[in-house]
Protein backbone atom coordinates (compact mmCIF):
# COMPACT_ATOMS: atom_id res chain seq x y z
CA UNK A 1 0.00 0.00 0.00
CA UNK A 2 2.87 2.37 0.87
CA UNK A 3 4.45 1.72 -2.54
CA UNK A 4 1.13 2.50 -4.20
CA UNK A 5 0.87 5.89 -2.51
CA UNK A 6 4.53 6.62 -3.25
CA UNK A 7 4.01 5.94 -6.96
CA UNK A 8 0.83 8.02 -6.93
CA UNK A 9 2.68 10.95 -5.32
CA UNK A 10 5.53 10.72 -7.82
CA UNK A 11 3.06 10.67 -10.68
CA UNK A 12 1.22 13.74 -9.38
CA UNK A 13 4.49 15.58 -8.75
CA UNK A 14 5.70 14.81 -12.27
CA UNK A 15 2.42 16.06 -13.73
CA UNK A 16 2.60 19.30 -11.75
CA UNK A 17 6.21 19.89 -12.84
CA UNK A 18 5.43 19.20 -16.46
CA UNK A 19 2.66 21.82 -16.46
CA UNK A 20 4.98 24.57 -15.20
CA UNK A 21 5.01 27.84 -17.15
CA UNK A 22 8.32 28.81 -18.74
CA UNK A 23 9.46 31.84 -20.71
CA UNK A 24 11.45 31.90 -23.94
CA UNK A 25 14.93 33.39 -23.50
CA UNK A 26 16.35 32.65 -26.97
CA UNK A 27 16.99 36.12 -28.51
CA UNK A 28 15.94 34.91 -31.98
CA UNK A 29 12.98 32.90 -30.67
CA UNK A 30 12.28 29.29 -29.71
CA UNK A 31 11.99 26.94 -32.71
CA UNK A 32 8.99 24.60 -32.59
CA UNK A 33 8.87 21.25 -34.40
CA UNK A 34 6.42 18.43 -35.13
CA UNK A 35 8.62 15.90 -33.31
CA UNK A 36 11.79 15.97 -31.18
CA UNK A 37 14.46 17.03 -33.69
CA UNK A 38 11.72 16.86 -36.35
CA UNK A 39 10.53 19.33 -38.98
CA UNK A 40 10.46 22.97 -37.98
CA UNK A 41 7.18 24.81 -38.62
CA UNK A 42 7.61 28.06 -36.68
CA UNK A 43 8.96 29.77 -33.60
CA UNK A 44 7.89 31.51 -30.41
CA UNK A 45 9.44 34.92 -29.70
CA UNK A 46 11.62 35.90 -26.76
CA UNK A 47 9.53 36.76 -23.71
CA UNK A 48 6.58 34.54 -24.64
CA UNK A 49 5.15 32.06 -22.16
CA UNK A 50 5.22 28.33 -22.88
CA UNK A 51 3.43 25.55 -21.01
CA UNK A 52 5.53 22.37 -20.89
CA UNK A 53 3.40 19.22 -20.92
CA UNK A 54 6.10 16.54 -20.91
CA UNK A 55 9.86 16.30 -20.53
CA UNK A 56 11.54 13.95 -23.03
CA UNK A 57 15.04 12.82 -23.95
CA UNK A 58 18.15 14.90 -23.21
CA UNK A 59 19.67 17.01 -25.96
CA UNK A 60 22.53 19.50 -26.40
CA UNK A 61 23.35 22.20 -28.92
CA UNK A 62 26.21 24.59 -29.64
CA UNK A 63 25.30 28.29 -29.38
CA UNK A 64 27.94 30.95 -29.98
CA UNK A 65 30.66 28.48 -29.06
CA UNK A 66 28.94 27.35 -25.87
CA UNK A 67 27.32 24.00 -25.14
CA UNK A 68 23.66 24.34 -24.07
CA UNK A 69 22.34 21.23 -22.32
CA UNK A 70 18.67 20.42 -21.91
CA UNK A 71 15.85 18.20 -23.07
CA UNK A 72 13.27 17.96 -25.78
CA UNK A 73 9.89 18.85 -24.34
CA UNK A 74 6.32 18.56 -25.54
CA UNK A 75 4.56 21.90 -25.19
CA UNK A 76 0.98 23.11 -25.32
CA UNK A 77 0.28 23.78 -29.00
CA UNK A 78 -2.65 26.10 -28.28
CA UNK A 79 -0.31 29.07 -28.01
CA UNK A 80 -1.34 32.32 -29.69
CA UNK A 81 2.31 33.46 -29.74
CA UNK A 82 3.45 30.82 -32.27
CA UNK A 83 4.65 32.49 -35.47
CA UNK A 84 4.26 30.00 -38.29
CA UNK A 85 6.90 29.86 -41.03
CA UNK A 86 5.86 31.50 -44.30
CA UNK A 87 6.89 28.47 -46.35
CA UNK A 88 4.66 26.12 -44.35
CA UNK A 89 2.83 23.92 -46.85
CA UNK A 90 0.73 21.73 -44.56
CA UNK A 91 -1.34 22.04 -41.42
CA UNK A 92 0.04 21.73 -37.91
CA UNK A 93 -1.18 19.24 -35.31
CA UNK A 94 -1.52 21.27 -32.10
CA UNK A 95 -1.14 18.04 -30.12
CA UNK A 96 2.35 17.51 -31.55
CA UNK A 97 4.42 20.59 -30.77
CA UNK A 98 7.97 20.09 -29.48
CA UNK A 99 10.89 22.33 -28.56
CA UNK A 100 14.30 22.35 -26.86
CA UNK A 101 14.10 23.57 -23.26
CA UNK A 102 17.65 24.91 -23.08
CA UNK A 103 16.18 28.33 -23.90
CA UNK A 104 13.29 28.19 -21.44
CA UNK A 105 13.34 29.80 -17.99
CA UNK A 106 10.77 29.24 -15.18
CA UNK A 107 8.29 32.11 -14.84
CA UNK A 108 9.38 33.23 -11.35
CA UNK A 109 13.02 33.34 -12.40
CA UNK A 110 12.16 35.28 -15.57
CA UNK A 111 10.14 37.81 -13.53
CA UNK A 112 12.97 38.24 -11.02
CA UNK A 113 15.54 38.83 -13.78
CA UNK A 114 13.46 41.58 -15.35
CA UNK A 115 12.47 43.21 -12.05
CA UNK A 116 16.16 43.52 -11.15
CA UNK A 117 16.77 45.32 -14.44
CA UNK A 118 13.75 47.62 -13.98
CA UNK A 119 14.92 48.55 -10.46
CA UNK A 120 17.92 50.32 -12.01
CA UNK A 121 15.65 53.05 -13.40
CA UNK A 122 14.13 55.54 -10.97
CA UNK A 123 11.66 56.70 -13.65
CA UNK A 124 9.94 53.31 -13.38
CA UNK A 125 9.76 53.13 -9.58
CA UNK A 126 5.97 53.69 -9.54
CA UNK A 127 5.29 51.14 -12.29
CA UNK A 128 5.12 47.37 -12.00
CA UNK A 129 5.37 44.49 -14.45
CA UNK A 130 2.05 43.33 -15.90
CA UNK A 131 2.85 39.68 -15.22
CA UNK A 132 -0.78 38.58 -15.62
CA UNK A 133 -0.20 38.81 -19.39
CA UNK A 134 1.49 35.99 -21.28
CA UNK A 135 4.03 38.48 -22.66
CA UNK A 136 5.35 41.29 -20.48
CA UNK A 137 9.02 41.60 -21.53
CA UNK A 138 10.67 41.53 -24.96
CA UNK A 139 14.01 42.59 -26.42
CA UNK A 140 15.06 44.07 -29.74
CA UNK A 141 17.01 46.84 -31.44
CA UNK A 142 14.05 49.21 -31.73
CA UNK A 143 16.04 52.38 -32.54
CA UNK A 144 18.48 51.19 -35.19
CA UNK A 145 21.72 51.82 -33.32
CA UNK A 146 22.76 48.16 -33.14
CA UNK A 147 22.19 48.00 -29.37
CA UNK A 148 19.56 45.66 -27.90
CA UNK A 149 16.78 47.45 -26.01
CA UNK A 150 14.23 46.30 -23.42
CA UNK A 151 10.47 46.64 -23.71
CA UNK A 152 8.24 46.02 -20.69
CA UNK A 153 4.47 45.81 -20.45
CA UNK A 154 3.75 47.64 -17.19
CA UNK A 155 0.94 49.05 -15.08
CA UNK A 156 1.26 52.79 -14.43
CA UNK A 157 0.12 54.60 -11.24
CA UNK A 158 -3.30 55.22 -12.88
CA UNK A 159 -3.82 51.54 -13.62
CA UNK A 160 -3.20 51.84 -17.39
CA UNK A 161 -1.41 49.05 -19.23
CA UNK A 162 1.56 50.67 -20.94
CA UNK A 163 4.64 49.75 -22.97
CA UNK A 164 7.83 51.17 -21.49
CA UNK A 165 10.80 50.97 -23.87
CA UNK A 166 14.33 51.38 -22.51
CA UNK A 167 16.55 52.67 -25.30
CA UNK A 168 20.01 51.46 -24.30
CA UNK A 169 22.70 53.72 -25.72
CA UNK A 170 26.47 53.74 -25.60
CA UNK A 171 26.27 56.42 -22.93
CA UNK A 172 23.29 55.77 -20.68
CA UNK A 173 19.68 54.99 -21.51
CA UNK A 174 16.47 56.82 -22.41
CA UNK A 175 12.96 55.63 -21.56
CA UNK A 176 9.96 56.02 -23.86
CA UNK A 177 6.39 55.31 -22.76
CA UNK A 178 3.50 54.23 -24.94
CA UNK A 179 -0.01 54.37 -23.51
CA UNK A 180 -1.68 56.70 -21.06
CA UNK A 181 -3.33 60.07 -21.70
CA UNK A 182 -0.47 61.44 -23.85
CA UNK A 183 0.15 58.39 -26.00
CA UNK A 184 1.70 59.52 -29.33
CA UNK A 185 -0.35 56.89 -31.21
CA UNK A 186 -3.68 57.80 -29.55
CA UNK A 187 -3.85 54.47 -27.76
CA UNK A 188 -4.17 54.78 -23.99
CA UNK A 189 -4.11 51.07 -23.13
CA UNK A 190 -1.83 48.29 -24.42
CA UNK A 191 -3.64 45.27 -23.04
CA UNK A 192 -3.75 43.33 -26.33
CA UNK A 193 -2.79 39.69 -25.76
CA UNK A 194 -0.25 39.19 -28.56
CA UNK A 195 2.99 41.15 -28.25
CA UNK A 196 6.30 40.35 -29.91
CA UNK A 197 9.28 41.73 -31.76
CA UNK A 198 9.19 42.00 -35.56
CA UNK A 199 12.63 41.25 -36.97
CA UNK A 200 14.51 43.78 -39.09
CA UNK A 201 13.80 43.61 -42.81
CA UNK A 202 10.26 42.27 -42.32
CA UNK A 203 7.78 44.13 -44.57
CA UNK A 204 5.42 46.28 -42.49
CA UNK A 205 2.12 47.26 -44.04
CA UNK A 206 -1.46 48.20 -43.30
CA UNK A 207 -3.99 45.52 -44.21
CA UNK A 208 -6.95 47.87 -43.97
CA UNK A 209 -7.71 50.96 -46.06
CA UNK A 210 -11.51 51.39 -46.20
CA UNK A 211 -11.60 47.58 -46.55
CA UNK A 212 -9.36 44.56 -45.98
CA UNK A 213 -6.54 44.03 -48.45
CA UNK A 214 -3.90 41.38 -48.98
CA UNK A 215 -0.19 42.13 -48.97
CA UNK A 216 0.01 41.74 -52.78
CA UNK A 217 -2.52 44.55 -53.13
CA UNK A 218 -0.51 47.06 -51.12
CA UNK A 219 1.35 49.70 -53.22
CA UNK A 220 5.12 49.44 -52.84
CA UNK A 221 5.36 53.00 -51.53
CA UNK A 222 3.18 52.01 -48.56
CA UNK A 223 5.39 49.09 -47.49
CA UNK A 224 7.92 49.89 -44.76
CA UNK A 225 11.16 47.93 -44.40
CA UNK A 226 13.52 48.74 -41.57
CA UNK A 227 17.09 47.67 -40.88
CA UNK A 228 16.15 47.34 -37.22
CA UNK A 229 13.31 45.77 -35.22
CA UNK A 230 9.66 46.79 -34.85
CA UNK A 231 6.85 45.83 -32.44
CA UNK A 232 3.68 43.88 -33.17
CA UNK A 233 0.65 43.96 -30.90
CA UNK A 234 -2.73 42.35 -31.59
CA UNK A 235 -5.81 40.90 -29.97
CA UNK A 236 -5.87 37.09 -29.93
CA UNK A 237 -8.25 35.69 -32.57
CA UNK A 238 -9.86 39.09 -33.11
CA UNK A 239 -9.53 42.25 -35.18
CA UNK A 240 -7.43 45.07 -33.83
CA UNK A 241 -3.67 45.32 -33.99
CA UNK A 242 -0.71 47.38 -35.09
CA UNK A 243 2.87 47.34 -36.28
CA UNK A 244 4.65 49.95 -34.16
CA UNK A 245 8.08 51.33 -35.12
CA UNK A 246 10.46 54.21 -34.51
CA UNK A 247 11.22 56.33 -37.58
CA UNK A 248 12.13 59.98 -38.14
CA UNK A 249 12.55 60.42 -34.38
CA UNK A 250 8.97 59.48 -33.55
CA UNK A 251 6.70 56.47 -33.07
CA UNK A 252 4.70 55.35 -36.10
CA UNK A 253 2.08 52.65 -36.61
CA UNK A 254 0.40 50.64 -39.36
CA UNK A 255 -2.99 49.01 -38.85
CA UNK A 256 -3.35 45.22 -38.72
CA UNK A 257 -6.92 43.96 -38.43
Amino acid sequence: MKNYFLLFFIGISSCIFSQEIFYVTAPSGLVVRNNPNGTRFGKISYGSSVKVEKKLQSFSIMDNGMVINGNWVKIDGNNSQIQYDENLTSGVDNNKVYAFNGFLTPKNEFINQNEKNIAKYSALKDYYLATSYDVFAIKGDFFGDGIEDDLYRMIDPNGKVRLMIINHQQNGSKIYGLGGAKDPLNMEDYSMVILHKVGKGTPLWSNYEDEFREFKSVPKNEIVKLNYDAIYIHEAEACGGRFIFWKNNKWNWLQQE
